[in-house]
């Protein structure tokens, strides 16, 4: 900085001149202290600054630093993450590839087996086909063979019965006119006309066969086959009549179609059937209601009183062999694969048949339901057949395929046997102790049953009564015992020990004597 010089400077000759000098100097020091002073604040503030700046600098790299190494952990964690899923899905990718792989190679194993299976079947209803064919044949064969000698039997009979009453005419001719000579020459002795020789009694053959049961059980049985024949005559009737009348055929098939969707719907559970059982009561109350046509109801009675007015709603009979039709394919198809909800359905149909509003002059029409059992399931009434032939099948109610084909496999047969044999015991082993109705088929009907199976000749018994027997006992074990008591248990003794023990040993008959263990075991009821 240049220095100012003052005027002053050399004045040494006035004292104020070198104060004022003086004073210049000092002014000059002061300031050139202050703006040194101010540089070097200035420069120790840089110096600062600097620092600062070099300290943040630092911090921030550091900062960032420590910023990239986390994101390179992080970077690594993310791959290592990434590549476990990779591998994760890659693995389940294989896992997914080698079950589809097993599991095509299984079906192709299934598709092999159903392929031999069906094949096998094939070749097994071919086989009974063509024997039943050839026993259609043979049977064929024999009755135009009998036929042919009973014809021929016939005629030579009505040749020697027709010589036989020519000769009694001429005889009687003769005899006549030797009477008439003998009146006129009147002293001959009368001659009285021999009788005529009466005709020989033809004895009527008949061929060689299994001996036929000429029992009670037998002639309730056709009795009850008539009335199912009957039923079948009522539908065409009603069909018949529909035709006439379009009312009747709309109503009619509306309560057709509500009647097998509420019994389709029953199903186990306390309550379970509260809906459907009043929906069908309500439609059979509209057809009770309706008293044209008319028809003859002691054609479905097995036993009919013998009263003057026999006539009574069509309509009704025939909705009730709707439900009752519906009832036994219920017990066939449900009940024969869940035998525990029998019960259940058996208290409805038993239910609907004890009502007033659907009984005859006081008499319920439940025999329409226990015809369908005599077709179905015959055993239950004391019937047995030869479970080897096609008509020892048939009395049994071995079932055939639709339109009358090959008898239904062995399994489906037993199903359907269990069905109904805990569907009949569903039916009749029911308490109406405490009901208004009158119990439509009390519990004596089960003791028959089961009596009469039990009393079939040890030569006669079939796998299908111990199928059916079984279906009629298990789960009914309580109800039974509550009805009969010690004479109950007398009968399980005899049903399930005697008849077993006594009769030739099958698959049947082993798994109805398994119940004597399982009434031990879960009733604590040793017989």
């Amino acid at each position: 900085m240049e220095i100012m010089t003052s005027p002053y400077k050399l004045a040494k000759d006035s004292p104020s001149r070198q104060l004022l000098w003086e004073l210049g100097q000092l002014a000059i020091s002061t300031q050139e202290g202050f703006y040194a002073h101010l540089d070097r604040e200035s420069h120790e503030r840089e110096a600062l600054h600097q620092q600062a700046l070099a300290a943040a600098t630092a911090k921030h790299e550091s900062v960032r630093r420590t910023a990239e190494q986390y994101r390179e952990r992080l970077d690594a964690q993310i791959q290592a993450e990434r590549k476990r899923r990779d591998d994760e899905e890659q693995r389940e990718l294989e896992k997914l590839r080698r079950e589809k792989v097993e599991q095509e190679i299984e079906e192709r194993k299934r598709e092999v087996e159903r392929a031999k299976t069906i094949e096998l079947e094939e070749k097994r209803i071919a086989e009974v086909k063509r024997v039943e064919k050839e026993a259609a044949d043979r049977r064929k064969a024999e009755r135009e063979r009998q036929d042919a000698e009973t014809a021929q039997r016939q005629e030579e009979e009505r040749k020697k019965a027709a010589r036989q009453k020519d000769e009694a005419a001429a005889a009687e001719v003769r005899a006549r006119e030797a009477a008439v000579a003998a009146q006129n020459a009147r002293s001959a002795p009368v001659i009285q006309a021999p009788a005529p020789i009466p005709a020989p009694l033809v004895q009527q053959s008949t061929p060689a066969t299994r001996p036929v049961q000429s029992t009670q059980p037998e002639a309730e049985h056709s009795r009850y086959l008539d009335i199912h024949r009957a039923l079948k005559d009522l539908r065409k009737f009603m069909t018949a009549q529909a035709k006439q009348n379009a009312q009747l055929k709309g109503s009619m098939g509306d309560m057709r179609r509500e009647i097998r969707k509420s019994v389709g719907q029953l199903r186990d559970g306390k309550g379970a059937n509260k809906v459907q059982l009043q929906t069908t009561i309500e439609t059979l109350k509209k057809a009770a209601t309706l008293t044209e046509p008319q028809v003859d109801i002691t054609m479905f009675l097995a036993s009919p009183p013998q009263v003057d007015d026999r006539n009574g709603p069509a309509l009704l009979v025939y909705l009730l062999n709707i439900f009752a039709k519906a009832m036994i394919a219920q017990f066939i198809n449900e009940v024969g694969v869940k035998p525990l909800i029998a019960d259940n359905l058996g208290t409805v149909a038993s239910h609907i048949f004890a009502l007033d509003n659907f009984r005859w002059k006081g008499i319920s029409l439940i025999d329409i339901l226990i015809a369908k059992f005599h077709v179905v399931c015959p055993v239950l009434f004391g019937i047995y057949g030869n479970e080897r032939t096609l008509e020892g099948k048939q009395r049994l109610g071995w079932w055939r395929e639709e339109g009358g084909g090959a008898f239904v496999p062995e399994q489906r047969h037993f199903e359907r046997m269990t069905g109904l044999g805990a569907g009949f015991a569903g039916i009749s082993l029911k308490n109406y102790e405490k009901a208004r109705p009158q119990n439509p088929y009390p519990d004596t009907h089960y003791w028959t049953s089961l009596a009469r199976i039990t009393n079939v000749p040890p030569q006669e018994i079939t796998q299908t009564h111990f199928i059916v027997l079984k279906g009629m006992i298990e789960n009914f074990e309580s109800k039974f015992l509550h009805f009969f008591g010690d004479a109950a248990i007398a009968a399980l003794r005899l049903g399930l020990i005697e008849l077993p023990r006594r009769s030739p040993p099958s698959v049947a008959a082993k798994s109805l004597a398994g119940l004597v263990d399982v009434l031990k075991r879960d009733k604590k009821l040793v017989l």
